[in-house]
């Protein structure tokens, strides 16, 4: 059973990815993982295995938004099903660009992070995005 400690956890593992993926920190980024963790996205062939393909999928989500790619998280709901913890909340990804006021929303949608409690603390283990969007990737 998860305790009201445990889900402020998770949601500060929620908070640690926005964290280290907005601001470059590859490294805190990294230890937010299991090793074997997948992200998996609706209606995209692409998937991300493992810590590695995490990380360069973000440097590369990084590069293209030149260092200013912002991730939101909304409505962040933890759960337990069948032995598994669930953090589903909604998402936004901004880019916040180098002009005020010029700020452009890139996608928004839903995430399923799938957590399981370690020795070194909570770690997401699996991830599904569903996009509002019609989002093609190439990265």
């Amino acid at each position: 059973m998860i305790t009201v400690e445990d889900k402020i956890a998770i949601a500060e593992l929620v908070a640690h990815f926005t964290r280290c993926s907005d601001f470059g920190d590859w490294d805190g980024l990294a230890r937010l993982y299991t090793a074997d963790v997948v992200t998996e996205m609706e209606g995209i062939a692409i998937r991300y295995v493992g810590i590695e393909q995490q990380i360069e999928h973000a440097r590369e989500s990084d590069r293209q938004a030149e260092g200013k790619n912002r991730h939101y998280n909304f409505n962040l709901i933890v759960s337990e099903q069948d032995g598994d913890v669930h953090a589903d909340y909604a998402f936004m990804n901004v880019n916040a660009g180098p002009v005020p006021m010029a700020s452009k929303i890139v996608v928004t949608g839903r995430q399923r992070d799938t957590v399981v409690k370690t020795d070194a603390g909570w770690k997401i283990a699996h991830r599904f995005v569903q996009f509002d969007q019609n989002v093609q990737l190439d990265f």
